[in-house]
């Protein structure tokens, strides 16, 4: 499968009050914007929140594969994992672990 996104890491940029910017470094280190982060009812702690989830979105991605694999291991009626997420059920390892734990830290603004 060809990710199609653009890829990461994302991270987070706020532009004075108004927007919080999440942002990718394309070829030639030039900036994308991948998403704007408004104001909201709950304020800029809500704001900043969610544009750390989106940012996370490419690592959250990444980490939740094997572990998808490996549960579709064990449910014949789930699709071929391997064409789904181009892994191999036996590629699991702790690194991936460390990796989903890494994702879930960053999107929650918390740490690892």
């Amino acid at each position: 499968m060809t990710t199609q996104h653009t890829p990461g890491p994302w991270h987070t940029t706020r532009d004075g009050f108004s927007t919080v910017y999440v942002e990718a470094r394309i070829g030639g280190g030039w900036i994308q914007e991948v998403a704007a982060c408004g104001p909201t009812e709950k304020g800029s702690d809500q704001q900043e929140a969610n544009a750390r989830l989106i940012s996370a979105a490419p690592e959250l991605l990444e980490a939740i594969k094997p572990f998808a694999a490996m549960l579709a291991d064990h449910h014949k009626d789930v699709p071929d994992y391997q064409q789904i997420f181009g892994i191999n059920r036996n590629s699991f390892s702790v690194g991936d672990l460390r990796r989903a734990v890494s994702a879930i830290a960053k999107a929650t603004g918390s740490q690892p």
